[in-house]
């Protein structure tokens, strides 16, 4: 496990996080496989990413920022692995600009979900939100507008906040003010994953898997394979995960 030598709620610059973790200095999601960690950055600066807190976890969206999102795809594989592929996961939270508040080690707490958010383009998407949950839990500093005390509260309080905050920022940036306004960052897009090639014999082979348990391989697609498992019912998963982070094997 890495050690960061971090305080909760220690605030750094960027080039700090880099300097500590090995890892890029752009994204939300920074895999450094020198440390062997995965940063997630929650950045309310910017208003891409519609992120809360609700009765202590954070709801954390996924990779992409236009169309709909591959939980399969890159560092949310990497997050939706949490707990089975021995990656320390370190949250990072910027309510002010550059400036990243420590918030310590995470762990996904329940199965990842989806739901509509727009993209940057505007265009409505699905996303992958990853339900984590710091550990130990901690009193880190957290933006008042997306904390919510439970699912109720979030039901009651939440519907439109997304859409308030946006309008503060552009309130806030067309007045001048110099807190919470984003900084325009450059972020080139990501190249395509090359499509993995699953090997046409293991149809029908019976497997063993992790979290899901014994299953058979009903099908196969574009590098992902279709598991009809006996107590958990059909999943599809990237079979080039799978097999890189010994999720599965065939019995």
């Amino acid at each position: 496990m890495f050690n960061p030598g971090l305080k909760i709620g220690q605030v750094l610059k960027n080039k700090d996080i880099v300097d500590i973790f090995k890892c890029g200095n752009m994204g939300g999601m920074r895999r450094s496989k020198t440390t062997n960690t995965l940063v997630i950055v929650s950045d309310y600066t910017k208003g891409i990413y519609h992120d809360k807190w609700i009765g202590g976890v954070l709801h954390y969206t996924g990779m992409g920022k236009n169309g709909d999102q591959d939980i399969h795809w890159a560092q949310n594989a990497t997050l939706a692995g949490c707990g089975h592929n021995g990656i320390d996961i370190h949250l990072f939270e910027v309510i002010d600009p550059g400036e990243y508040i420590y918030c310590g080690r995470i762990d996904l707490v329940k199965k990842p979900y989806t739901e509509i958010q727009p993209g940057e383009d505007g265009n409505n998407r699905k996303v992958w939100m990853f339900p984590i949950r710091p550990v130990p839990e901690n009193n880190a500093r957290k933006p008042p507008m997306f904390v919510f005390s439970d699912m109720d509260d979030y039901k009651n309080r939440g519907k439109d906040v997304d859409v308030k905050y946006s309008q503060m920022l552009a309130e806030r940036k067309k007045s001048g003010a110099k807190s919470s306004v984003p900084i325009p960052v450059v972020i080139p897009k990501p190249q395509p994953k090359p499509k993995a090639i699953v090997p046409a014999d293991i149809l029908g082979r019976q497997v063993k898997h992790k979290s899901f348990g014994i299953g058979v391989i009903t099908d196969i697609s574009a590098g992902n394979i279709i598991v009809d498992f006996d107590t958990d019912g059909t999943k599809k998963m990237g079979y080039e995960v799978c097999m890189k982070n010994r999720l599965l094997e065939f019995i």
